[in-house]
């Protein structure tokens, strides 16, 4: 029993020893730690403005007018009178394509032309001959009819009086029955003669030679192609013995004077503006702002860009301004009263409620905002914030209420 007893104690000690030497469980606050780990933000202050005045409505620059010339008929280029960046004028010669056998098209009905106009004109005088033997043989044949009508009348009263045979009266009617017939053929002649069908058929083929000969004069013109406009060239496609076909542009033609702005507006934007307002358009690329006039707003929102199209025209006699340079438009009309404005970016739709994050110390608060006008980059903000509130512009997603957040540097 003794024995045993010891047995036991040993065991114990042993499990204690062990129990020591094993390594601690990590501390519950550990986990604790990294839920309260800081959410990395980005921040911008919530400034008075308009807003046009913080971020204008970006756009590009486009040529007013912009032709890609295509010949109308296919053909071998013989020559190319431009050249890239190269300034021409409305009617300038610009290409030219293989003429030889145009030119031997033209000369083909010219010959026909001619030939129906020969066969026209002998018609008429055939024609004319016809009428007047048709006109003799009508008088001949009235004369006649007299002549025989005067006959009978006299050996009918012969016959009566037993001067003459039954015979000589029978040939008198006969002769007289002879020159009515006569007379109604010649009338019959002359009104044949009259119609004047062969001269019909020459005037109309003659009109069919005639518009053979212009398809041919127009398909010769067609080898040369001018511009229809005046500008720049702002590609050449073709080259000297290429062919060239109508669904080929060879040459493209720009007017950059003026040139247009391509903007789109929101909903409220598009509301304080009209064609023939000016506007501020700033370049960057070439530092510099410049003045435009609206000319067009389109009445239906483009559905692909959930805005208002709109164009600006600005003047560019020097040249100075390019095609696709990027700008940044100011609406005059939009300079009204200063408000709070932030970036649209900070604002997020919940419940059909509006709410920001608002940086409160090292946390950020989520707080309800009431917003009033809208451009493509601001909001403005009526009840929620105060000038001077900083709020998250980036970095939401992982926000709740109240949590530890870590500004980091706006990289916009």
């Amino acid at each position: 029993m003794k024995k045993r007893m010891q047995r036991v104690g040993m065991l114990v000690a042993l499990s204690l020893a062990l129990s020591a030497c094993s390594p601690e469980a990590p501390a519950a606050t550990d986990n604790n730690n990294e839920e309260t780990k800081p959410v990395p933000v980005q921040i911008e202050t919530v400034k008075l403005g308009t807003l046009n005045d913080a971020s204008g409505i970006t756009g590009k620059l486009s040529p007013s007018e912009e032709v890609a010339l295509t010949p109308k008929i296919s053909g071998k280029i013989v020559s190319i009178n431009v050249e890239l960046g190269q300034y021409v004028k409305k009617g300038q010669v610009l290409f030219s394509l293989d003429k030889t056998d145009l030119m031997q098209g033209v000369q083909q009905a010219e010959a026909a032309y001619k030939l129906a106009l020969a066969n026209l004109n002998q018609s008429k005088t055939s024609a004319s001959q016809s009428l007047e033997a048709a006109k003799t043989g009508l008088r001949q044949a009235e004369q006649a009819l007299a002549d025989a009508q005067i006959n009978e009348q006299r050996m009918s009263e012969l016959y009566k009086a037993g001067a003459i045979s039954s015979q000589q009266m029978e040939q008198a009617k006969t002769a007289l029955i002879n020159a009515q017939n006569a007379y109604e053929n010649a009338k019959q002649s002359l009104e044949a003669a009259e119609k004047q069908a062969p001269i019909e058929v020459s005037e109309a083929s003659v009109a069919q030679a005639k518009v053979a000969l212009d398809n041919a004069r127009e398909q010769l013109a067609n080898a040369t192609v001018v511009a229809p406009i005046s500008g720049y060239i702002s590609s050449v496609n073709g080259a000297v013995g290429e062919m060239a076909a109508p669904q080929q542009p060879v040459v493209t033609i720009v007017n950059t004077d003026p040139l247009l702005v391509k903007a789109n507006l929101s909903e409220q934007e598009v509301t304080g503006v009209k064609v023939g307002d000016k506007v501020k358009v700033e370049i960057a690329a070439l530092q510099k702002e410049v003045e435009g006039t609206v000319t067009a707003v389109s009445p239906v929102m483009d559905p692909g860009v959930k805005a208002y199209p709109v164009e600006i025209s600005l003047a560019n006699s020097s040249n100075e301004l390019k095609a696709d340079m990027v700008v940044s438009v100011k609406l005059v009309s939009q300079q009204a009263d200063r408000m709070l404005i932030i970036p649209r970016k900070a604002a997020f739709d919940e419940n059909g409620k509006r709410y920001v994050y608002k940086l409160e110390g090292e946390a950020a608060k989520k707080v309800e905002v009431v917003t009033g006008q809208e451009s493509s980059d601001l909001i403005e903000v009526k009840q929620g914030l105060a000038e001077g509130d900083q709020v998250v512009v980036r970095g939401q997603t992982m926000l709740k209420d109240g949590i530890k957040v870590e500004v980091q540097q706006n990289s916009n």
